[in-house]
């Protein structure tokens, strides 16, 4: 190895060092420190729990709707409608959720279940 091949080489590691450094500032691609994520449960348009979803955190509630109590299952960063009185079960066939944006929607009962938190960027465009 030639002492310009040398020069080279530290050349391009330098050019790359700089470039993640101006990535990180930049457009921050490194993940930061995750906020807390937390399921807002609303009945009848009313608040009822606001409850963050932790690792450790397993309870169940029942949740009083329109027609009738539904049962709400939280298991450490996700959270389900385990039970509820309305015909078709659709919000219990909705399953697990954690991620900010997701929803569960019992209609009849007039059950909200939302994830809030920050969302992670899936695309940067310019």
């Amino acid at each position: 190895m030639t002492r310009a091949d040398k020069i080279l080489l530290a050349g391009l590691l330098l050019i790359s060092l700089l470039s993640v450094a101006v990535l990180y500032g930049r457009f921050s691609i490194f993940p930061a420190k995750a906020e807390p994520v937390q399921a807002v449960i609303t009945a009848q348009g009313k608040l009822v729990r606001k409850i963050y979803l932790t690792e450790g955190v397993n309870s169940s509630l029942v949740i009083q709707g329109r027609v009738g109590p539904a049962t709400v299952e939280v298991d450490g960063t996700r959270i389900r409608m385990m039970g509820a009185p309305c015909t078709g079960q659709v919000c219990v066939k909705e399953g697990w959720i954690g991620r900010p944006g997701q929803t569960i929607v019992c209609m009849p009962g007039e059950i909200l279940i939302r994830i809030e938190g920050a969302a992670p960027v899936d695309a940067v465009t310019r």
